[in-house]
């Protein structure tokens, strides 16, 4: 980013080409979750939204602290104003006031685990698991059709890993996660369930933000929008979940 975005911290400090202040420090506060953002080794985090948020931090002359945390643990914190950001969360998911990034950059893209002797050969839409048992996950914000959908058993799993084990166990007839939900498996398993095409659907996970990091915001923003109009947005949904940003934004939501 080569527009240094003016930002406002704790009500006072004003942030600038020639701020103040040096260096000051933004937090945000994230479960891990790869390729979007995650812990490393050798470095604050990496993934997709740990480098945009990076550069325009850069560019505001900030420096990131990374703290992760459960998402449930990271509210509290935020409701306790020890955080600045939230990766991710919508506006129910955040503090009064804060705001949410608006352009398409993260997103939860799902797609059917089924067993490998499944008849199902591929997706064809929801009714394909009417009266079938669906492992699901409570705490996860699945796209408003499948809420919507009642005539399935819901089977509740306390995450993805345990449902895709019942999947293995035939104690459930389908998983609704992304295409990374397998590689947790032992190897020797991962032939034991397959992904259906086309994906089912997807959840837009914004980054939310305090008041007072408004222009902040735009700078993830605008970020997220070159990535998308210089293709680099849908080489990395190619590459990692095998669909273009434009089947991603028109799947169900």
């Amino acid at each position: 980013m080569k527009t240094i975005f003016a930002a406002m911290f704790g009500g006072s400090l004003w942030l600038s080409a020639g701020g103040a202040a040096a260096n000051p420090v933004v937090s945000v506060c994230a479960e891990p979750w790869a390729p979007f953002i995650d812990s490393a080794p050798d470095q604050p985090a990496i993934g997709l939204a740990a480098d945009v948020i990076n550069r325009v931090a850069e560019a505001n002359k900030l420096r990131v602290k990374y703290i992760f945390k459960s998402a449930g643990a990271c509210l509290r914190l935020a409701r306790q104003g020890q955080v600045d950001m939230l990766a991710f969360a919508g506006a129910a998911d955040s503090p009064a006031g804060w705001v949410q990034t608006r352009q398409p950059l993260v997103y939860w893209v799902l797609g059917a685990w089924v067993a490998t002797g499944s008849p199902q050969q591929a997706f064809t839409g929801l009714e394909a698991f009417s009266q079938q048992r669906v492992g699901w996950v409570s705490a996860y914000d699945y796209p408003v059709a499948l809420k919507r959908k009642q005539d399935w058993q819901r089977v509740d799993v306390i995450d993805t890993a345990r449902g895709m084990r019942m999947l293995l166990g035939g104690r459930v007839d389908v998983v609704f996660d992304d295409g990374l939900a397998g590689s947790n498996l032992p190897p020797a398993m991962r032939d034991k369930v397959r992904l259906l095409k086309p994906l089912v659907g997807s959840v837009s996970q914004p980054i939310s933000l305090r008041p007072g990091l408004f222009a902040l915001r735009e700078g993830i923003d605008a970020e997220a929008e070159l990535l998308r109009k210089n293709g680099q947005l849908d080489d990395f949904y190619q590459h990692y979940f095998d669909n273009s940003i434009h089947q991603v934004l028109h799947s169900l939501h």
